[in-house]
């Protein structure tokens, strides 16, 4: 038996290798190429080299940017180089090589030589900012290099469409932008940057979105400082009056305002600054008009005294929704708004963003009868300087509903005797809330300045407030609830509050985060 299992093992091991040698005796495949160098690109092409086969007869290169699902470029050369040209710039691909034999069936198969990104394009064109777009203007910039810049053509992404294409002046050349208009809000475009006929750069952008409503245009016209005034009587309500911030617009009759109107600077690509109104009149209501919103918003508004001269001085009867103004600065008035006389009532008085310098005896609003009424008021993340008062209602027998003060930073305000928010007796029906503002100096140095007068009904909620060690109160009984002491002046907690920069400057203010006009914060 034991010869007999030597005897079959033997067989079964010789069987083995005859199978062994047969299996290697069948077509050899040439060796798969190894890459010689690292793939380079420095522009819209990538270069491929990689070691020699020994009897290739030639090579097959291949590119792709899927994987190899699909093929871009494919070649077949004798030499152990190769270059892809004339690709997209910053994309991509992956490149793979096979050496190829005599014999087909010996041909080695694909090597995979790895990826490669090419290079961004060289432009000279910026990337146009949020700055730099309009609802139907771009502001298109380069940095000169090489070749001068010879015309702009903007494409619709969407289908390529050329839209506008513009010859570039010598001026426009010396200062490297053009502004391009006649476009479309809420669209998207391409810019292509030419010289002659070279493509200096591209970039895509998108337009913000149009102004909503019926809009009525005054940017461009120049030289008329009597067209809001003339514009205002004839425009359906709910327009929005769009002003050209390099002009200033004089009302100088008063303004009775009977519908839904929104006053603000347009998008200007050449000017930051707000579009001036000038008052020597002001704007009252029409008699018996129902209004739902009036908004001056990114407007500049000053008048030529303090003596008489008001935004708004109402003495008809009206109802207003809301009358708002927002982002906007305003200096030099008696008042920001009076509600005189009639039976005028508006339902909702807001500011917000804004700055407010240099006002007289009747505040930022002063409701002036027992026929007129200011339900809701709001001031909010704005800085108030240089203000007789504030809020003054204490001829309202029925009171309003709510007064927010919030994150507003005040300095030489309150003069006098005066009250920053002051009621009188009346009370407000859901109580005022002060919170996160800084009060400095009052105005001229006055020494019995009051924070609040009201109706012993009211609910006076307040947290998160701050006043310099120079303002001086009338006395605790008048003073915030929990009102916190800077124990500085207002000179060493702002930079230069006299002409207005109200930078928090002292890092040991514990409010320097979170109080006050939040423009001004650290």
């Amino acid at each position: 038996m034991r010869k007999i299992f030597f005897a079959l093992t033997l067989i079964i091991l010789t069987l083995a290798a005859c199978k062994k040698t047969e299996e290697l005796s069948g077509p050899d495949r040439l060796f798969r190429p190894v890459l010689k160098e690292a793939l380079a690109s420095d522009g819209n092409w990538i270069a491929v080299s990689w070691e020699p086969i020994k009897d290739a007869a030639s090579y097959t290169i291949q590119l792709s940017k899927d994987s190899f699902r699909t093929i871009i470029s494919s070649a077949t050369v004798d030499s152990t180089y190769h270059l892809f040209e004339n690709l997209k710039w910053e994309q991509l691909y992956q490149v793979q090589v096979k050496a190829n034999a005599k014999d087909s069936s010996k041909n080695s198969k694909f090597s995979d030589l790895g990826s490669i990104k090419t290079p961004k394009f060289p432009t000279i064109l910026n990337t146009p900012s949020i700055s730099d777009v309009t609802d139907n203007a771009v502001k298109v910039s380069w940095t000169t290099s090489g070749a001068a810049v010879t015309s702009i053509k903007i494409l619709k992404t969407s289908d390529s469409s050329v839209i506008k294409q513009v010859d570039l002046t010598a001026t426009d050349v010396t200062n490297q932008y053009k502004i391009v208009s006649g476009l479309t809000g809420s669209t998207g475009y391409t810019i292509f940057l030419y010289s002659g006929t070279s493509v200096r750069g591209w970039a895509d952008f998108t337009t913000k979105a149009p102004y909503a409503g019926t809009v009525i245009d005054l940017r461009g016209i120049t030289g008329r400082p009597t067209v809001l005034l003339d514009t205002l009587p004839l425009i359906p309500s709910g327009s929005t009056v769009l002003l050209d911030r390099s002009q200033t617009y004089n009302i100088s009759s008063a303004v009775n305002l009977s519908k839904s109107v929104i006053i603000t600077s347009g998008a200007d690509l050449t000017a930051s600054t707000q579009a001036a109104i000038y008052f020597t009149s002001n704007f009252n209501f029409n008699a018996g008009a129902v209004i739902d919103s009036i908004e001056f918003n990114d407007v500049y508004m000053k008048s030529d005294n303090y003596g008489s001269r008001y935004i708004f001085n109402t003495t008809n009867s009206a109802t207003v929704g809301k009358m708002k103004f927002m982002n906007s600065k305003m200096e030099i008035f008696r008042g920001i708004v009076r509600l005189q006389s009639g039976t005028a009532t508006v339902n909702n008085f807001i500011v917000n963003n804004c700055i407010i310098d240099s006002i007289s005896g009747y505040g930022i609003i002063t409701v002036d009868n027992t026929t007129v009424k200011a339900d809701n008021i709001s001031i909010t993340n704005s800085t108030i300087y240089k203000a007789e008062k504030v809020i003054s209602s204490t001829k309202q027998t029925a009171g309003s509903t709510s007064v927010l003060v919030s994150n507003c930073t005040f300095n030489e305000t309150i003069t006098g005797t005066n009250t920053y928010i002051d009621y009188g007796g009346t009370n407000v029906t859901n109580g005022i809330t002060v919170s996160s503002c800084i009060f400095g100096v009052g105005k001229s140095g006055s020494t019995t300045i009051r924070d609040i007068k009201t109706g012993s009904s009211t609910t006076v909620n307040a947290s998160n407030n701050y006043r310099t060690s120079d303002y001086v109160s009338a006395g605790a009984a008048n003073d915030l609830p929990n009102i916190q002491i800077y124990p500085k002046p207002s000179t060493q907690l702002w930079q230069d509050p006299i002409n207005g920069n109200f930078k928090i400057i002292d890092n040991s203010f514990a409010g320097r985060a979170n109080s006050g006009d939040p423009r001004w914060r650290q």
